[in-house]
């Protein structure tokens, strides 16, 4: 698993539009194929692939001659990995950017929730949910839970970049994880084109 120590990486892996990126060059592909797949203008993700490329999650692999242009495939390295967690260092140190990065995922379903809400009805042309569980479990099963709920994230997204890998689980005291409590589950979750 990659761990990551630099913060402007982080913010790239935190970033919608970057791991589409990432998402679809598993095989090489063109910033064409790209823009095609992600339904934008290739002009809108030149830069986006210039980061990635100049932070190594991103590399040339191959040019060809297509008439007078030059058609240039990219891949994602292995630098861009499957799963990754970030340094404690990184975290400590830049807690409040980490924090803002990971609002910016939330705002955008949050916004779309309560836009669906306000109608009163779902529109099944969006799609957006918000799930809400407050079981009360011993530390234990909240341990076993959280693993569950992970295993099954990192399986429905077996071929793409994932989210955060989140190994850094408190270390419960043996009093802790025999003693029940009430947990909060809260998972949203919405079609990121939904929201542009």
């Amino acid at each position: 698993m990659k761990k990551i120590d630099d913060i402007e990486i982080a913010k790239m892996m935190l970033d919608v539009r970057k791991r589409g990126i990432l998402d679809i060059a598993k095989e090489a592909v063109t910033v064409g194929q790209i823009a095609e797949e992600l339904n934008e203008k290739p002009s809108r993700l030149y830069y986006h692939v210039k980061k990635l490329e100049e932070a190594g999650l991103l590399e040339l692999v191959e040019t060809r001659q297509q008439g007078n242009l030059i058609e240039k495939y990219y891949k994602r390295t292995h630098a861009a990995g499957h799963r990754f967690e970030l340094d404690e260092t990184l975290l400590k140190e830049h807690h409040d950017t980490v924090m803002e990065e990971i609002m910016n995922l939330l705002q955008p379903g949050l916004k779309l929730l309560q836009s669906e809400l306000k109608k009163g009805k779902p529109d099944f042309d969006k799609q957006v949910n918000l799930m809400i569980s407050l079981p009360t479990l011993t530390g234990r099963e909240w341990e076993t839970s959280h693993e569950r709920m992970m295993r099954s994230i990192h399986d429905d997204q077996a071929n793409q970049v994932e989210t955060i890998e989140d190994s850094s689980l408190p270390k419960l005291t043996e009093e802790q994880l025999n003693q029940k409590s009430k947990y909060a589950y809260i998972m949203l979750s919405y079609r990121v084109d939904d929201t542009e």
